[in-house]
């Protein structure tokens, strides 16, 4: 279930701009902005179908996901609109992991492990479901600054855990030989 922190990361997500693309008019023959309640409003079904169908073309559209709650709460269907923003919560944290380990292997490759090492971190705090892989990354930082022994000690438990995907796997393997 979402929470306060949750909604609040979405909310820093949406005023830093980290919107995934902006939906074109042309790509909905629908406004954008949410509908007003009143005696006057239509039906949103059809609404609701073609915002399903534009998140099945870009399912990690953060703007796409509101307005698709808004259409659903607007049409008295709050339940679904409300596991739609925990959905959107979902995914924009992982997006969130995902720009911070990419940001952190920029860094990496600019010669700034230091500072690529608190984006590391910072990925494993908001998307723990793919943290495996940013702790791989975290060692080759560390191995980078000259912390061969912590970066060494990071990858074999990383080579102990059940979770650790096959291509990380190999990863770790690799840079684990390059450390020996």
């Amino acid at each position: 279930m979402a929470t306060v922190t949750d909604f609040c990361i979405l909310d820093k997500l949406i005023q830093a701009e980290y919107t995934f693309q902006p939906v074109k008019e042309k790509e909905l023959s629908m406004p954008t902005t949410r509908i007003p309640k009143g005696p006057q409003q239509l039906p949103n079904d059809s609404r609701v179908r073609e915002l399903r169908a534009a998140l099945d073309k870009d399912p990690f559209n953060i703007n796409l996901r509101l307005m698709l709650s808004a259409a659903l709460e607007n049409s008295g269907k709050t339940l679904e609109a409300v596991k739609v923003l925990q959905d959107t919560v979902e995914k924009a944290r992982r997006n969130l992991g995902v720009t911070y380990c990419t940001l952190g292997s920029s860094l990496m490759k600019a010669d700034k492990p230091d500072e690529a090492l608190r984006h590391f971190d910072t990925a494993i705090e908001v998307d723990p479901s793919n943290s495996s892989f940013y702790l791989s990354n975290k060692a080759a930082a560390l191995n980078k600054i000259g912390l061969a022994d912590k970066a060494k000690a990071l990858y074999q438990d990383l080579l102990g855990r059940s979770d650790l995907a096959k291509e990380t796997r190999r990863i770790v393997n690799s840079n684990l030989k390059d450390i020996r």
